[in-house]
């Protein structure tokens, strides 16, 4: 023997049945443009810090390209100086090779390698027993603090291109809002239409 439960079926009124379709809409709709008003928010804010870093790299850049040629002019006047100074010849090369590795393009150097070269070139004019080193010595030391901020800017310059290229990644990723501004779209056609069946 089979059993079948008979419930009882219920017709809905038009009336109702289009006001329970429009209510339906109505909640999409505004479910969907809450998530598609954050989330446009959201890209402004990034838009926004796009440009900002934008910015900052391109001064940066700028920057940089300042404190290299301040390096390369200090360690070229640290050169002429030296020719000056009328030490010893192995003295003199000794130097010279020590300002040309200070002022170097080298971007692979190490902060650390590049201030052990500092220190040793220093060294090396205490000991080349000069009568006045003290210009020489100052022009090394303008070319090692050029190469100092030239380094930060570069380091600040990298860190900032790894933060834009997220950033970038988050706004291109983001399609849900495309998804989302034409689901309400669709829901308010279907409204209007449910609307005018009143």
């Amino acid at each position: 023997m089979i059993c079948v439960r008979i419930e009882e079926i219920r017709i809905i009124e038009r009336d109702e049945l289009i006001l329970a379709v429009i209510e339906k809409h109505e909640k999409m709709i505004a479910e969907y443009t809450a998530e598609y008003d954050a989330l446009k928010n959201r890209s402004g804010v990034l838009d926004a810090e796009i440009i900002d870093l934008k910015k900052r790299i391109e001064e940066n850049d700028e920057k940089t390209r300042v404190y290299d040629e301040k390096k390369h002019l200090s360690g070229r006047d640290a050169s002429e100086e030296l020719k000056k100074l009328n030490l010893k010849q192995i003295d003199s090369e000794k130097i010279e090779n020590g300002i040309t590795a200070l002022t170097s393009s080298k971007i692979s150097d190490s902060i650390d390698e590049r201030k052990a070269v500092y220190e040793t070139l220093c060294a090396d004019v205490n000991n080349a027993g000069a009568a006045d080193s003290s210009v020489l010595l100052a022009k090394i030391t303008a070319a090692y603090e050029s190469y100092k901020e030239e380094n930060r800017l570069i380091e600040a310059v990298s860190a900032d291109n790894a933060v834009l290229t997220q950033k970038q990644g988050v706004v291109q990723e983001d399609k849900r809002a495309d998804w989302l501004e034409k689901r309400v779209s669709s829901h308010k056609d279907s409204l209007d239409y449910w609307k005018g069946m009143k």
